[in-house]
């Protein structure tokens, strides 16, 4: 079972879970509190874009708790 089939809302979010370059979850520090919605999250490990700022904060709203800003 993958993320997507056990988190379904994360399809809903324009963010990409796992990068389509190299496979990580993981992205580049950011300060949510000071980004605009526009601002771009990177791919930690290899520097992809992975969405924008609105998308993780979108994708935050419909979390279940399991992680959070």
């Amino acid at each position: 079972m993958n993320l997507l089939d056990r988190h379904p809302h994360w399809e809903r979010s324009g963010l990409k879970v796992v990068c389509e370059i190299c496979g990580d979850l993981a992205i580049k520090p950011i300060d949510p509190m000071h980004a605009a919605d526009g601002a771009q999250i990177h791919c930690r490990r290899c520097n992809a874009i992975r969405g924008t700022m609105a998308d993780l904060r979108e994708l935050a709203q419909h979390a279940t708790g399991e992680f959070e800003f």
